[in-house]
């Protein structure tokens, strides 16, 4: 396997480096929405924005994505109240990569997990960005890391 570019390793688990870029846009669009409230004054605008930006900004250091290949799953961590999601491989359906595009330019893609709970199929997000080939970067290595586990040759 080559190195690794999108995770560290520790021991037997992959844990996916931070991605700020697309967090931190959101959070200074946020910040700007704020400061364009305190130039007109209109405080209502202030508090929405100020407590939204903050709030994206502790999510940005929250999410987390881990592979444990002891265990076999796949632990995301997505949102600020959401609890993280523990993904077996066993119930591992495919991912997704979805690419959004407005006027010929591609404005957001992000990369899903599909996985069965309970008998029912879940999807749950991994990573946002904005080009395809960096989204695509990074599920070619989860791919890798989980097939370069099934060919250990482990019992």
């Amino acid at each position: 396997m080559e190195a690794l570019q999108k995770f560290t390793k520790k021991g037997n688990q992959y844990v996916m480096k931070r991605q700020y870029g697309f967090g931190l846009i959101v959070v200074f669009g946020m910040a700007a929405f704020t400061f364009a409230g305190i130039w007109m004054k209109n405080s209502a605008m202030i508090w929405i924005f100020g407590i939204l930006t903050v709030l994206c900004l502790i999510s940005l250091f929250i999410n987390h994505v881990i592979i444990d290949m002891n265990q076999r799953v796949i632990l995301i961590k997505n949102a600020l109240i959401i609890a993280p999601v523990q993904i077996p491989l066993s119930d591992f359906v495919n991912f997704e990569v979805v690419r959004i595009k407005q006027y010929f330019v591609t404005i957001n893609v992000s990369l899903n997990l599909y996985y069965l709970k309970k008998g029912k199929e879940q999807c749950t997000g991994i990573a946002q960005g904005f080009t395809t080939r960096a989204i695509q970067n990074l599920l070619n290595e989860i791919q890798e890391i989980i097939k370069e586990d099934e060919n250990s040759g482990k019992i």
